[in-house]
Order: C-alpha cells, then sequence, then structure tokens
C-alpha cells in the first residue's frame, strides 16, 4: 500500500507515522518550506517563541503519553500554577481544583449552588446536536454557561461559546457518557500540562525525522486512475493508492471540488478563525511570573482575550530574569481598532495588570485561520464530508477530531 500525505502538519506527520509503523510505503507533501505547521518552534533573542500551542495535556496512560514516550522526547510540566480570569475589572483566581468553583467569585453563589445537581443530571443523547453553551446550561447550570464558560472558551477557541457546537470541546461528551462530568474527572488520570524540551516544535521535528517529507509542495490537482490516484503538484506527479488530505477544510475543499463536490461544499463550510499575537518581554512580576495567565472575560475585554506566561511554562523560552508574556487579540470578537498595534495591547495588560513595566521587546504574530470553529451544525457537515469521499481518499485535522494537539493525538491514534 502506498499513500501520500498531503499536509505536514501535526494531523499529516501523526498521520503518516502510524502508517508508516503499519508497513505502509508513505511520503509527504508539505506546501511551506518547512514541516509542522502551526505547532512550531521559532527563535527568538535568547529564547523562543511558539507559533502554535504553548503545551499540550498529558495524562498517565493516555495517548500523549505513549506518543512522546515512542518518540523519545523529554518533557517538563511547570506544575499548576495560579490562573485568573479578568472580569468586572479584576483578576480573579481560577479554583485550582474542582471543589474551589464551590466558594469561586466567578460566579454568584446561585450558580455556584447549581453546580451540586450536575452529577445528577440526566445523560442525553447526541442528538440533536447542542451548543456549547446549551451543553453546559444543561449539564452545570445557566450560570456556569454565562459566567465560567465565556472566557474559557475563548481562552481556547478565540470565539463565542453560544456560536460553537458541543463537538468543539470533545472531552465534554465523551465526560458526559460515563454519567456526569464531574464524576468523570473525578475518576480519570489528572492531566498536567507538559512541554517537550526545545518547546512544542520539538514535537513536529521528532515526528519529521521518522517519515519521508517534502517541503515546498503544494498539492495542485487531484485525480482518480483506475483504482489508483493521482497527485500533482509544483510539476511533481504521484500515483498512489491512497491519498490522506491532512490540511485545513478550506485546502483540502480546493482539491475535492472537481471529485468529490458535496465533501467539498461541506468542508468549505466550516468556518475558522484568524488571531493577532503579541509576544512582549518584561521585568518580572510577582505573582504573575509564577503563574500560567489570564483570559479575559468578553466582552469586557473588547477583543483582548488575555495573556500567557511562557517563561513560566518553560523558562528557556526567555533570557534569564525576564519575564515572558503572549497576548490574544481579536478572533471571532468585535475589536477595538486599537489593539492591532502594541501600544493599545500594553494599555489592555496595564488595565488588569497595572504593575506591569514597559516591554523591553515585543514582537507580533498574525495568524491567519489558525483556529477551527466548529460552529452548530459542525457533526453533519463533517459526516457530509466523510461520508462523500471515495475509497482510497481520507481527511484529517484538528477541525475533525478537536482543536487541541492532545484532540488530534488521541483522534489520529484511534484512526490509525
Amino acid at each position: 500500500m502506498t499513500t501520500l500525505v498531503l499536509g505536514g502538519g501535526v494531523s499529516g506527520l501523526l498521520a503518516a507515522w502510524h502508517l508508516q509503523r503499519r508497513g505502509e510505503s508513505v511520503e509527504v507533501w508539505e506546501a511551506q518550506d518547512t514541516p509542522g505547521g502551526w505547532v512550531q518552534t521559532l527563535p527568538w533573542e535568547g529564547g523562543y517563541v511558539e507559533r502554535g500551542p504553548q503545551g499540550v495535556l498529558v495524562a498517565p496512560g493516555s495517548a500523549t503519553e505513549r506518543l512522546f514516550r515512542e518518540l523519545g522526547l523529554d518533557t517538563r510540566s511547570p506544575g499548576h500554577g495560579a490562573r485568573w480570569v479578568g472580569k468586572g475589572g479584576a483578576l480573579i483566581p481560577v479554583p485550582a481544583k474542582p471543589p474551589g468553583i464551590l466558594t469561586t467569585k466567578l460566579m454568584p453563589l446561585s450558580a455556584r449552588l447549581r453546580l451540586l445537581r450536575e452529577p445528577f443530571v440526566p445523560v442525553r443523547g447526541p442528538e440533536p446536536e447542542e451548543s456549547l453553551s446549551a451543553f453546559v446550561a444543561r449539564r452545570m447550570g445557566r450560570g456556569a454557561a454565562e459566567h465560567l464558560l465565556p472566557a474559557m472558551v475563548a481562552g481556547i477557541l478565540a470565539a463565542p461559546a453560544e456560536r460553537l457546537s458541543v463537538d468543539a470541546l470533545p472531552k465534554l461528551r465523551q465526560w458526559e457518557a460515563k454519567g456526569s462530568i464531574f464524576k468523570a474527572l473525578k475518576s480519570e488520570p489528572r492531566s498536567e500540562l507538559r512541554i517537550p524540551k526545545g518547546g512544542m516544535g520539538a514535537l513536529t521535528k521528532a515526528l519529521a525525522s521518522k517519515v519521508q517529507v517534502r517541503c515546498g509542495i503544494r498539492a495542485e490537482r487531484l485525480e482518480r486512475e483506475g483504482e489508483c490516484w493521482r497527485v500533482t503538484g509544483l510539476g511533481e506527479t504521484r500515483i498512489v493508492d491512497r491519498v490522506v488530505l491532512a490540511c485545513p477544510a478550506f485546502e483540502t475543499a480546493r482539491l475535492l471540488g472537481p471529485i468529490a463536490p458535496l465533501s467539498a461544499e461541506a468542508l468549505a463550510a466550516m468556518p475558522y478563525t484568524s488571531v493577532r499575537l503579541f509576544h512582549s518581554r518584561h521585568a518580572p512580576l510577582a505573582p504573575l511570573k509564577d503563574g500560567f495567565g489570564f483570559l479575559v472575560h468578553p466582552p469586557e475585554g473588547r477583543g483582548f482575550l488575555g495573556a500567557l506566561v511562557p517563561s513560566w511554562m518553560d523558562p528557556a523560552c526567555a533570557p534569564e530574569g525576564v519575564m515572558q508574556l503572549r497576548s490574544f487579540v481579536g478572533g471571532a470578537f468585535p475589536t477595538s481598532p486599537e489593539l492591532e498595534a502594541w501600544e493599545g495591547v500594553m494599555t489592555a495588560l496595564r488595565q488588569w495588570i497595572p504593575a506591569l513595566a514597559e516591554a523591553s521587546a515585543t514582537r507580533e504574530e498574525w495568524a491567519e485561520r489558525a483556529i477551527p470553529r466548529p460552529e452548530l451544525g459542525h457533526r453533519a457537515r463533517l459526516a457530509v464530508a466523510l461520508g462523500g469521499l471515495s475509497p482510497g481518499l481520507d481527511w484529517v485535522s484538528n477541525a475533525r477530531f478537536g482543536p487541541g494537539v492532545r484532540d488530534v493525538v488521541e483522534g489520529l491514534e484511534g484512526w490509525a
């Protein structure tokens, strides 16, 4: 069996790795000059910045733990540092453990008391599809959906929770299937944030070293040829038994248009979100330098979604004695024009952290269509997209399995 994987991001590299371990002949085409997609670590003046996720959640015995072990990657955990939500003009601590939610100031007392009923809420079948807000309101109460959920979802998917399908966070339905979200969390091994030595890019570099990757080749045409598939791009042609499309939905739709129009239409209808990122370095400021960071409750941030502290997660990302921040702006939220420049972002940071010193260095990144946005109806679009594929074609992506690296790793292990 010969397979061509189109797309050398984490999804494509993982798919190729799994298939190769199964004994198949696999080649990966990546349109960019380097593999990794959004999971890349970029150098920055004595340290680094992440192009995508800062780390990955790992539980003992999980698919992610197995992957790191099999790739021989050393990882570290920064521990469970302090986290905050910017709400009502102040940073409110997020409880470190689930029981702490009963005393948090993030929600009114009535909303906290409603949480106690969650283990007794009946399990509902997967149909009809719910919005993320409706799911949380049904299981945990409307107070949790209004006061707790928005900032958390904005920090993960950069979009309003009421527009998203519950399938945007696959773990939620998996936990409900066990009878209760709280019971599932209590019974499962606790996940912790882990970071490979050298940053998240070490993961995609390790995968790319295990498979054959050709960079700078963008697939231009996909055609059926007997029982095989002909793929052409940049003067290259391959005839293979199978093609695995590991591209974003919009790119996959372009290739499938002439041969699988129903799939292409469904994929083209899957929206993606762009985010503006600002990396900055400051004098250390306790307690922020020893914490994960903070998220802002929409719409208070007017498009400012929050900031992480990468130098707490991995001190190697910044010079010694420097606190590095990573601020997120925009996404699918209305955004104030001043947040398009660093000066406006610094003003927003000082709204929540008045004592923050001026930045000694800054760096801006534009993450265009970086995050899939599984809006309500995503499940039906996904079913049409996959159902319209001919034998020998498949599509793998974080828009299929879930937004996080953990979702992709678990989804692709099951797929393989």
